[in-house]
């Protein structure tokens, strides 16, 4: 029988910058390690449900509207196959569709309702299986509630999960690097780009807000876990099976001291 993926996963608040963190892991693991990584984006399918739906007259506002839309076979079949056609797309045409401000939005509205974590949860069994029989060594999983979804994959015997990091960051300095402004203070900022990060301060803050009282799959911090403040490390051990940490990248940081020290922790992890 062939060995299980190793799954590690990247959760937590959103504009954290775990989306920027795990791609270049998964270069890291893939370049540098020489290990077959695949990566899986969660919370992607959210957001092509919400393209989904409202291409096919949804209204997002009401939730029955949304479970109907979910409930629906034929609904759900042609979800399926519009996320099969956003992992084809190249990254700039799938970012123009997915990555706007309004679909970050719903998509929160999305999973609220308990038929699109089922229907993301489906998918996820599908694509570890698919990995697994595909040799892949390592699966990163990008996204929300995973320590869950984690534990729940590993009992199906679909990979060994290894690794759970869950990242929080100030809403303030998550918007500025959104936005284009990480190295210009708020108070430095023109005021129109003040109102543009104040904006986007109040939809994380709602973001996060929704997906921690959800009442299927909420967003929970590790109980217990140590917490790294990027870039120190330095508390980091590996240990014999599931590590899980917090990590907090609210410091002034690029995107490579950002990726660094959770690329050397993961290594470690991994044994190497």
């Amino acid at each position: 029988m062939a060995e299980l993926p190793r799954l590690i996963t990247f959760d937590g608040e959103a504009r954290s910058g775990k989306g920027t963190i795990v791609q270049a892991i998964k270069d890291m693991l893939r370049d540098e390690l020489g290990y077959k990584t695949m990566l899986i984006d969660a919370g992607q399918v959210f957001r092509c449900l919400v393209v989904a739906a409202a291409d096919a007259g949804i209204n997002l506002e009401d939730p029955a509207a949304i479970d109907a839309f979910l409930s629906d076979e034929q609904s759900a079949h042609k979800c399926v196959e519009f996320v099969k056609q956003v992992y084809r797309m190249d990254k700039d045409q799938r970012d123009a569709l997915l990555y706007t401000n309004e679909v970050g939005a719903n998509s929160a509205k999305i999973g609220a309702r308990p038929l699109s974590q089922s229907f993301k949860d489906d998918l996820l069994r599908k694509w570890l299986h698919d990995a697994g029989e595909e040799g892949y060594e390592i699966v990163l999983l990008d996204g929300r509630a995973l320590e869950e979804i984690g534990l729940w994959l590993q009992g199906e015997m679909l990979c060994d999960f290894v690794m759970g990091l869950y990242f929080v960051c100030d809403p303030a300095v998550g918007a500025r690097r959104t936005l284009g402004f990480a190295g210009t203070q708020y108070a430095d900022l023109k005021p129109e780009e003040r109102a543009q990060v104040d904006e986007l301060v109040t939809q994380i803050n709602a973001r996060n807000a929704a997906d921690s009282k959800r009442a299927v799959q909420p967003i929970v911090r590790p109980t217990g876990a140590p917490v790294f403040v990027l870039p120190d490390v330095t508390q980091f051990s590996p240990v014999e099976g599931l590590y899980m940490a917090t990590v907090d990248t609210s410091g002034n940081m690029t995107k490579e001291e950002m990726s660094q020290p959770i690329a050397s922790i993961i290594a470690r992890q991994l044994g190497n």
